[in-house]
């Protein structure tokens, strides 16, 4: 199941507050098809310096967690500055007796390279510019969207390998969830060389946070996540 979910599940200089200058906790309901499989519990803190810890976790829940005990652990770290994301650290963990998976990424500013430990081997490339993890560009694209933007463009470090991400923005629509209803723009990231695709739908009340996120996979395969609690927190808390 959380082979489908490595997508996803993703301001100092500015007068206006944005989600990347305070904290949160959220959690989602999981679908594969019409049926809940899991839930995704999302926790983002900053404090007045900047530096963030932005953490996921993925559980299968009910029938699922039966028939697959799949867990999904994800943190980024770094610090929030000038309108960007510095992330210094980032742990990608899936426990799955099939396909288990270790990923620990480490950007090291002072030498300029990245250093990945992918299941035990390790991998280093270049550091030029800002690259962002598979995590933490989820939380860029939160605060380009309160910022305007409306051309986004990133690039993200997968495995040792550096990727380029331009999701586009698709329009509005409203969405339901139990946590409420909200408008939301919609941005679309898709590869058109093996039909993957992540569609978000960010709520503009909630500073755009994800109110739900559908991912496909190349054999068609989507799931899906939707808002249930959200308790939000001041900035620098």
């Amino acid at each position: 199941m959380l082979r489908f979910l490595a997508f996803f599940i993703c301001a100092c200089s500015m007068v206006t507050a944005s989600r990347a200058e305070s904290g949160y906790d959220a959690t989602y309901a999981l679908t594969l098809g019409p049926i809940k499989v899991g839930e995704m519990q999302r926790t983002y803190r900053v404090d007045a310096t900047g530096n963030y810890r932005f953490e996921s976790e993925i559980r299968a829940t009910g029938l699922a967690s039966f028939m697959r005990s799949d867990e999904l652990f994800e943190v980024s770290s770094g610090t929030f500055r000038d309108d960007y994301f510095i992330p210094e650290r980032y742990t990608y963990e899936r426990k799955n007796k099939r396909k288990p998976r270790s990923i620990t990424t480490t950007f090291d500013y002072d030498s300029n390279t990245i250093e990945t430990l992918y299941n035990g081997d390790p991998l280093t490339s270049s550091l030029e510019g800002q690259v962002l993890d598979k995590l933490v560009y989820q939380a860029q694209i939160m605060h380009d969207l309160t910022l305007g933007k409306t051309s986004l463009r990133y690039r993200v470090t997968d495995r040792g390998t550096e990727k380029v991400y331009e999701p586009v923005i698709a329009g509005n629509e409203t969405v339901e969830t139990d946590a409420g209803s909200y408008q939301t723009v919609k941005v679309v990231r898709e590869n058109t060389d093996n039909k993957k695709r992540t569609i978000f739908w960010c709520a503009e009340e909630l500073d755009y946070l994800p109110v739900k996120v559908a991912h496909r996979e190349k054999n068609g395969n989507e799931t899906i996540v939707v808002l249930q609690t959200l308790k939000q927190q001041s900035a620098g808390q």
